[in-house]
This record gives C-alpha cells, structure tokens and sequence, in this order.
C-alpha cells in the first residue's frame, strides 16, 4: 500500500484545490537593514571628532594665542656658617629640628617655596604690583587673560598659580622659580618682587630664632640675679639680726678663748700640785691658786654654755650662717652658668642664622617661550586619537554583540 506524503497546513489540497484555514500562512521575516561600518563612516567621524578640533586648536594658537615670556631664577638658602645651617636654638631648634650640615637649610627653602605658591606672597605683590593690569594687557588674548577686572582672591589666586610656578630640588636644595606674563619687563618684575618677599621671610625666620633663643637665656640670666639678690638679702638680714658679721669668726674667737683658758687652768693646777708638795694646806699661795682654778674653771664653762645653748649659742648662728652662705654661693655659681649660656646663646644665633642666597638672578626674557603652538596642536591631535579610537572599538564591539 503506497503512503502519500504528509500535507502541510498552509498547502493547498491536491485532490479538492481548496486551502487548508486551519492556521495562517507563516511569511518570511523581513530583513531588517544594518548600517555597516564602513571605511567612509570611519573617516567621517575621525574628521569630525578629531581633524577638526585639531585645526581648531592649531589656528587658535597660531593665528590668536599671545605670547607669554619667562623670566627665571633659582635661590639658595644658607647659613652664615656656610654649610647651610637650619634656623635653629633653643625651643625652635625642637619644632623645626634643624640643623648643621650641608644639607642643611631645607626647611626654610620649603618654605620659601611654600610661601610664593600661597595667598600671603599675592597679597604681599598687589602692595607692590598691579598684578591684574599686568596679566590684562592689551596684548593678552581672551582666553589666557584674566578675564575679570576685580577677581575674587580665590580666582586671582588660581590664575597666579597658572602664571608663578615654584619647585624645590632636594638634591641640591635650590629653589627654582618661574613667572610667566605678557611683557618680559613684567615677568622680571613679578620675580624681583617675590624675591624680595622671599627674601624678608627667611629674615623674619632668623630673627624669630635669635630672639627665641637670646629670650630663653636671659630668662635664665634674670632667675639667676633674682636668686643671688635673694640670698644677699636673707645674708645681710642674719647678719643684722644677729648682730654678727661673721659668726664663723666669731666662733673662732670663742673656741680660741676656751683653748686658752683651758691651758691656763692646766698651768694652774700644776702650780697647785707642785706648791702643795712643800706648803702646808693652810698657806695663802694655796688658797690663791685655788681660787684662780675655780674662777677659770667658770670661766670655761661659761664660754662652752655661750658657744653651744639653745638658739642663740653660735652653734645655730654658724650653722645658719653656713646655710645662707652656701645658697649665696650655688646662686652666684647658677648667675655665673646663665652668662656664659647667654653668651653662647648669642654667638649660636648669629651662627645658625639664614639668608637667601641668589643663584640666578631674574632674566629679562627676549623671545617667548609660550605657548607651545606645535607641541601643543600635536598632543591635542594624539590625545583626540587615542579617544576616538577607544570609543570607536567600543561602539563596534557593542554592535557585534548586538548582532
């Protein structure tokens, strides 16, 4: 028995020529059109997106850019001792931690280059200088210029920065400085100007520094005076008090006078055993000589009860005495120690002091050396292009995943 083949629904029926309405007719899709990514597209937006703004910026700096010259200079900071000493002694010697060597200054030359990029050094050149007449010659094109005529301190700020550049080399702690302006009078100007501001910072820096450490040793030098004043004072007091100039001699004398009684009662009583040896006890010379003993006898005593009862003996005078004159001497010897700081005080300031030093003084600049038409135009084209083909791969490979 022979099969016939299977009859689609959308078929027409061989045998009856009528159409199957069971399902309706599936049509081809339609082909949607694709925008390839054609060489001349490419080349389309490449000139768009990257050969146009170049010619923009190539025009702009040849054709309408103004000139700007540099004036430049480099400066030192240095001790007197030649080595570069750091502002240092006394209490700034802890906050700064200078010191010798020649190495030595780097902290005063960081901050000479910290002050020219700060607000105080602009403020400090608008007492001197018309900064924004300078930086809105007639000469100056519209887009470098400074566009206001009375700019916020922030904006003027920023737009001194864009023209003073300052670098400090660690290597060989010289400060490099660069001013750019419309007029190469002016660059010089600006430059001899934050100098001399420059200049006037470190030289407050070794002021401070001399009179911090001179201060410190003279405040030692005046508690040395108050003490020894002091302790002359209480001296003389004991002294009036006691009606004793000197109880150390006193007591002296008073030990010299019962040494001497003493041998004279020793003499005495010697007399007395030699005489009783021949002389009857009744006899006069004997009753002499016992008389005499007796009264040296008090005699001593009373000097040793003089010399050693209660607080008025000498005992406590001496000792009293003592103790005022060793704080006399401590005090004169502190007086003593508190000059001659004092003088090394003074002699270190002077030593430790800075200055700056002018390496390079500031050029009068002769030809511009801004802006850099071609280095410039060249680094916008391979940026655009670097850019351009980056998104570009983007795009084809979003498409390609689309797809």
């Amino acid at each position: 028995m022979k099969l016939s083949p299977p009859i689609r629904p959308s078929e027409t029926l061989p045998a009856t020529g009528v159409e199957d309405q069971r399902l309706p007719p599936r049509l081809p899709p339609k082909r949607q059109r694709r925008r390839s990514l054609t060489p001349r597209t490419v080349k389309g937006w490449f000139m768009l997106l990257v050969i146009l703004p170049t010619l923009l910026v190539g025009t702009y700096y040849v054709t309408y850019a103004a000139d700007l010259y540099q004036s430049e200079s480099q400066l030192l900071v240095r001790g007197r001792g030649g080595g570069g000493a750091s502002a240092a002694g006394g209490i700034i010697a802890a906050v700064t931690g200078g010191g010798g060597g020649g190495r030595g200054g780097m902290d005063e030359a960081r901050a000479v280059a910290a002050y020219i990029d700060s607000i105080d050094a602009l403020n400090g050149l608008q007492r001197s200088l018309d900064l924004v007449s300078i930086w809105r010659r007639p000469e100056a094109d519209l887009v470098s210029r400074l566009r206001s005529e009375d700019p916020p301190a922030e904006r003027l700020l920023n737009y001194y920065r864009r023209r003073v550049t300052v670098s400090y080399d660690i290597e060989t702690n010289i400060t490099t400085l660069r001013v750019l302006a419309y007029r190469p009078s002016d660059a010089k100007e600006i430059a001899e100007a934050l100098i001399a501001l420059s200049e006037n910072l470190v030289n407050r820096f070794s002021a401070r520094t001399a009179s911090d450490t001179i201060r410190v040793a003279r405040e030692e030098v005046e508690i040395a005076e108050r003490r020894v004043l002091a302790a002359r004072e209480a001296l003389n007091s004991f002294r009036e008090r006691e009606q004793a100039l000197d109880p150390t001699r006193s007591a002296g004398a008073a030990i010299e006078n019962v040494s001497r009684l003493e041998a004279l009662l020793a003499q005495t009583r010697a007399e007395l055993q030699e005489k009783r040896a021949f002389m009857r006890p009744d006899n006069p010379q004997i009753q002499v000589l016992n008389n005499r003993i007796a009264a040296l006898v008090a005699q001593v005593g009373a000097e040793r009860a003089r010399t050693t009862r209660g607080e008025e003996g000498l005992t406590q005078q001496l000792s009293g005495f003592e103790r005022l004159q060793l704080e006399r001497e401590f005090a004169e010897k502190q007086l003593t120690s508190a000059i001659s700081s004092l003088e090394s005080a003074r002699a270190d300031a002077q030593r430790q002091a800075v200055f700056l030093m002018r390496v390079v003084e500031p050029n009068l600049p002769e030809r511009a050396l801004f802006p850099k038409a071609f280095f410039n135009t060249v680094t916008v084209f391979a940026g655009l292009t670097i850019l351009f083909g980056i998104g570009w791969l983007l795009v084809a490979g979003a498409r390609e995943h689309a797809s």
